[in-house]
């Protein structure tokens, strides 16, 4: 009777692993976080003799994840599943930054920590917020980052700026993040090079 009883058991669970086997999950998306090609109001001031040393942004271990999250309470933190960024956070900031404000012309050269030269200013920043707020079936994203620019010469702070922005997004799910959020790399692009330029030629 247990040998009935046991070989009835282990057909229903090889059965249940059979079937299991058979499902096929969605593909896995991966994002990248960019700046339109035509995103920024290019200012009239003349370009600079400078060159700016751009490092990588810091965060906080639960920013700076290839996780995408969004948040439909005050106090908790929810992932995609199946949506992932293509490299953290930092990494797709700095590649932006650096590629768009040398694509705007606005100083000689614009280069990173990676790059042994000597340099005029540097731009540190720390990442404060990357989210997607879910609210009442409506989301929008929050996108908060602080940068210091700092003159090498004389080796302190020179000036920080604190740039924060909200964007709705035009669906509640991942594309609709990932949307809003390159939205705001284009206004953060456009305001940090005016603020850049404004206070690099102030401090020559």
């Amino acid at each position: 009777m247990n040998k009935i009883k046991s070989s009835i058991l282990f057909g229903i669970i090889t059965s249940v692993f059979v079937g299991c086997t058979g499902i096929t999950l969605p593909p896995l998306k991966t994002f990248t976080l960019e700046s339109t090609k035509e995103c920024c109001i290019k200012n009239k001031l003349n370009k600079q003799n400078l060159t700016i040393k751009v490092i990588e942004p810091i965060a906080t271990k639960h920013l700076n994840t290839t996780n995408i999250y969004y948040s439909d309470n005050k106090y908790l933190l929810e992932t995609y599943k199946l949506s992932k960024w293509g490299d953290y956070p930092t990494k797709m900031i700095l590649k932006v930054l650096t590629s768009k404000l040398d694509e705007l012309n606005l100083y000689n050269n614009i280069i990173t920590s990676q790059i042994y030269a000597k340099s005029n200013f540097t731009l540190q920043s720390e990442l404060l917020e990357f989210r997607q707020i879910i609210d009442n079936s409506k989301a929008r994203i929050k996108f908060k980052i602080k940068f210091y620019l700092l003159k090498n010469s004389i080796k302190k702070e020179i000036f920080s700026k604190t740039f924060k922005y909200q964007i709705k997004c035009n669906s509640v799910n991942a594309y609709g993040a990932i949307d809003a959020l390159n939205k705001s790399m284009d206004l953060l692009i456009n305001d940090l090079s005016i603020w850049l330029q404004n206070n690099t030629k102030e401090q020559k």
